[in-house]
């Protein structure tokens, strides 16, 4: 698969910060997820699209999601 955004990872990281939040309803409250974090509705589109091959981007680099949100400065 190719990716849309060549950027991805500060977007991912942003996403997974608000997800791991539990503030919003990822899907349900989108517009409101999309604001907290900080991305444009076609960046967490692609996102919520791709999140699986986003996740496995990530644990290939950094062994778990965990890691990358430790380790990963946007």
């Amino acid at each position: 698969m190719t990716l849309i955004n060549e950027d991805w990872k500060p977007n991912f990281y942003k996403y997974e910060k608000v997800r791991r939040s539990g503030r919003y309803n990822m899907i349900m409250e989108a517009d409101k997820a999309i604001k907290a974090c900080g991305i444009s509705s076609r960046e967490y589109r692609d996102i919520i699209l791709s999140y699986s091959t986003y996740k496995r981007y990530v644990e290939a680099e950094y062994g778990t999601v965990n890691k990358f949100m430790r380790k990963f400065k946007p």
